[in-house]
């Protein structure tokens, strides 16, 4: 199809020496729009093109990786017989090229299973269904596998995610940036989407944003996936649009960046708690907050349960433990009766009221947001869902992360804010108080 050689044509573009002129590229289309024939091929030319290429492919899990090649990509090519075999052996899947000696192999996505190896291209499907942790982590692994590479290549294939796709929607936004200022190496990014100012579930629609619309899907096939999924999720998948992601308050490149998998742990006396309850109590949080050696705000996920009953006698022995300068919650929101039970066990509380908690977000915010940001935190999953969709509300003559309107609990980044605060506003060392 039309925009298959297109996407082949650019991102297989090489400069005058011969070698590939993008490093990275990323392919954001709605599904069964034909991505994996696509890059199916694009491994294959690699693994021929390349002496002894090695060709590595992921998807959200190995056994769905393996499947397809095994069942997809192999009865496609098995066609030019000898100058291909095909390894079937559980743990060894592959492809190799008997002229030059390149391989297409599978491997599932943990750091270790590309540990000691050298890639010449890496591709990875259905980039959406990794969430920040995993995907930071798959970029690290990548990364050593190609510096002795010059002409080595990552791809990202994928529709459009959801409030937990923070990894995929960070090579978004840095793909559409680097369209909008003309960049014409290093990084290459195609898309093709459902404008904002049309109607995905319209029909009439359908044949302006869906590349392969009346050539490999038609009608019949399009409206059968909107009423099995709804028009929430057949706009996802099919018009590639995302969900909540485009009203979030913390950018997803942002969050990415400051993001760190490595960061130390405060030492007790040096650190600060803050906590909080979701408002529909289907979970509740617990954060330290601290700052290290250069001045950077440092958050980590202390605990984060179901429910909100255990918080209290958690807090007493935190407390204990780490003896943090300042204990600290959101005054007007739904952890009162949590703070009122904690104070029943002998912890003295005052709460960071108005003012304060309009400060609090506004500085959480600009310490993630500043280059390089001031503000830094372990990967967790509830702490990346809560800022994927953390939005914000008016309050007085400021804001505050909004909590109503989303369906996933802000807990966590709530306990992150108001720990980051209490640690920069604890009294003097010598007079502990809990906020």
């Amino acid at each position: 199809m039309g925009w298959q050689q297109y996407v082949a044509d650019v991102g297989l573009e090489v400069n005058a020496d011969g070698l590939l002129v993008y490093k990275i590229v990323d392919v954001a289309v709605p599904r069964q729009s034909g991505k994996t024939t696509l890059f199916g091929f694009v491994m294959d030319h690699r693994a021929l093109t390349v002496r002894l290429g090695r060709v590595w492919f992921t998807m959200q899990n190995a056994k769905d990786a393996v499947d397809w090649l095994l069942n997809e990509h192999v009865p496609v090519v098995e066609g030019v017989g000898a100058e291909a075999t095909f390894r079937r052996a559980q743990g060894s899947e592959g492809i190799r090229w008997r002229r030059s000696g390149g391989t297409v192999r599978t491997f599932a996505p943990q750091p270790k299973n590309l540990h000691g190896k050298h890639t010449d291209l890496v591709v990875v499907d259905e980039a959406w269904s990794f969430d920040i942790t995993r995907g930071v982590a798959l970029d690290q692994a990548i990364v050593p596998t190609q510096a002795t590479k010059p002409g080595a290549q990552v791809w990202k294939v994928s529709t459009a995610g959801d409030d937990s796709s923070v990894w995929w929607k960070a090579s978004v936004e840095a793909g559409r940036a680097a369209v909008a200022s003309g960049r014409q190496s290093g990084r290459a990014y195609f898309e093709w989407s459902c404008p904002d100012g049309l109607d995905p579930t319209d029909e009439a629609t359908w044949p302006s944003y869906h590349p392969a619309f009346g050539r490999t899907i038609g009608r019949e096939a399009m409206e059968s996936a909107l009423e099995q999924l709804g028009p929430d999720e057949f706009a996802r998948a099919y018009g590639n649009r995302w969900l909540h992601v485009a009203t979030r308050a913390i950018p997803a490149g942002a969050w990415q960046v400051a993001a760190d998998p490595d960061q130390g742990y405060p030492t007790p006396g040096a650190l600060a708690l803050g906590f909080d309850v979701a408002v529909d109590r289907s979970d509740a949080s617990i954060v330290a907050g601290w700052r290290d050696e250069t001045g950077v705000m440092r958050w980590e996920i202390a605990d984060n349960r179901p429910a909100a009953g255990w918080v209290p006698g958690r807090l007493v022995e935190l407390v204990g433990r780490w003896q943090p300068r300042a204990v600290a919650y959101d005054a007007a929101g739904p952890a009162l009766d949590v703070a009122d039970e904690a104070s029943r066990l002998g912890l003295d509380l005052a709460p960071v009221k108005g003012g304060e908690y309009r400060a609090a977000c506004a500085a959480a915010l600009a310490g993630l947001t500043d280059e390089p940001p001031r503000t830094r935190f372990r990967p967790h999953r509830a702490l990346d869902l809560a800022a994927g969709a953390a939005g914000q509300r008016t309050l007085g003559d400021g804001w505050v992360w909004a909590r109503r309107g989303t369906d996933v609990s802000l807990s966590p980044l709530t306990a992150a804010t108001v720990a980051g605060w209490a640690f920069d506003h604890a009294p003097p060392s010598g007079s502990f108080r809990i906020f």
